[in-house]
């Protein structure tokens, strides 16, 4: 059977899925919705994003093609949209200016992180570097859509911090495991990452006003303790990578 027209193949139709979660999150915003539009947005990602390079596998259709649009589209739904919900739910809350820099912030430092790894690929066979770009857009919307983390005047000056940190942190030399490494996770590790796929499912079903408190639960525990899983002497390794990986990306 033909997997493919051209470079266009079955896996880019669920790339496309996760585009369109963003361009329906991006509507959401403009009537008022960013609650929806989160919703929207984590259905791009578990009907498009999470599938499509299990499908490109299966019917053996990656490309360079594929692989740029999947990047693309990542920019747009993991920094740029989740940074104008954020700017959004300030600019309702009368924080019009501190959610304009979050969102400069947001999407700064995503970009920058995109440039970085396009000029040279770290190589890495088990970690990512810096806080991958989908825990820290995803966790920076779930904070401002959440009902017990995002509470009053509080909520605003926590998201002003956590927010920024979780974009920087997609600059910083920081190790974070990945789920397609080199070796197996660890068995308290697996079923970590199996919470995390089903319990903000679970909780838009049987309690969707806390759906997104649960999701940063999630997000924010891996940013804050994804490096433990990991061996002194992967680490070891992971920082002679970078600084090879860093001199690489120097050179004139």
């Amino acid at each position: 059977m033909r997997w493919n027209i051209g470079p266009f193949g079955v896996k880019d139709l669920f790339t496309l899925v996760n585009l369109l979660g963003g361009v329906a999150a991006i509507h959401f915003v403009l009537v008022g919705q960013p609650e929806v539009a989160g919703y929207a947005l984590l259905a791009g990602y578990l009907f498009g994003d999470s599938l499509d390079g299990v499908v490109a596998r299966a019917t053996k259709t990656s490309n360079q093609f594929g692989s740029e649009l999947d990047t693309a589209t990542d920019h747009f739904v993991q920094a740029i949209v989740p940074g104008i919900v954020v700017c959004a739910v300030y600019a309702r809350g009368g924080h019009t200016t501190a959610g304009v820099v979050l969102l400069g912030v947001i999407v700064t430092c995503a970009t920058i992180r995109q440039a970085l790894f396009s000029v040279a690929k770290l190589g890495d066979p088990l970690m990512y570097c810096g806080l991958p770009r989908t825990v820290s857009g995803y966790a920076a919307m779930a904070f401002v859509l959440s009902r017990f983390f995002f509470r009053g005047e509080a909520g605003f000056v926590a998201g002003d911090l956590l927010i920024t940190a979780f974009a920087l942190m997609n600059l910083l030399p920081i190790p974070y495991m990945t789920h397609r490494g080199a070796r197996r996770m660890q068995g308290y590790v697996k079923l970590v990452s199996v919470g995390f796929l089903v319990t903000p499912v679970a909780a838009f079903f049987l309690a969707r006003p806390y759906t997104f408190d649960v999701l940063f639960f999630w997000l924010f525990g891996y940013a804050a303790t994804a490096w433990i899983p990991l061996h002194t002497e992967e680490r070891r390794a992971f920082f002679a990578r970078y600084r090879a990986w860093a001199a690489e990306v120097s050179r004139p």
